[in-house]
């Protein structure tokens, strides 16, 4: 039989399993080969709907300054932990990537103003498997935020300045809220005792 202390490192390592099973999850959102071209406007932008805890991915493409808009939402009880560049290919050394809270970009391109913005990020070749999600928080100008990011509604402006095609993977990735793994924990945890 376990020990009450065996039964909660059990109940805990159970619990870690879940969320690293969870977030070790990949599931494509949205794929412009295959899915059609992102919203280029950006009142009507192209909507995810509410990811999924785990890995998330957008795969597309810009080029020439023509921008693309999405947005997703995040549900209660989890947090938009990271946002790691899984993919960058192009000529061009850097993309850019800006967000807003709400459904659609209320930023308008021709004629940014950062300090409207959530945060921002320039990204590229370098940025392959990095989280890019706390420098798109700590941008200069930006209202900024401390990663990670909670329940509610943001929206994404991606952007290529050069001539030159950038095929982009970004990858979103939720997690469970501190306060859902710990229900879990006690949920696990509470099982093991009723089996005394």
């Amino acid at each position: 039989m376990f020990g009450i202390n065996q039964k909660r490192v059990f109940a805990s390592a159970a619990t870690a399993a879940l969320v690293f099973a969870a977030t070790a999850n990949a599931d494509v959102v949205w794929d412009e080969a295959i899915d059609g071209s992102l919203s280029t406007d950006r009142f009507n932008t192209t909507d995810f709907g509410t990811l999924a805890v785990g890995s998330n991915n957008a795969i597309g493409s810009t080029v020439s300054g023509i921008s693309k808009f999405f947005t997703f939402t995040i549900s209660e009880g989890t947090e938009f932990s990271a946002l790691v560049v899984d993919g960058w290919e192009s000529l061009d050394d850097l993309g850019f990537l800006g967000i807003v809270e709400g459904d659609f970009f209320d930023v308008d391109p021709a004629a940014p103003d950062v300090t409207q913005l959530l945060g921002y990020y320039h990204y590229g070749l370098e940025d392959i498997g990095l989280d890019i999600l706390p420098a798109m928080g700590a941008a200069p100008g930006a209202q900024g935020f401390d990663a990670p990011l909670g329940p509610g509604t943001y929206s994404f402006w991606v952007r290529q300045g050069g001539p030159d095609i950038a095929d982009w993977n970004l990858n979103f990735v939720v997690t469970p809220t501190p306060g859902a793994i710990a229900i879990l924990a006690l949920g696990g945890f509470a099982g093991t005792r009723r089996r005394q």
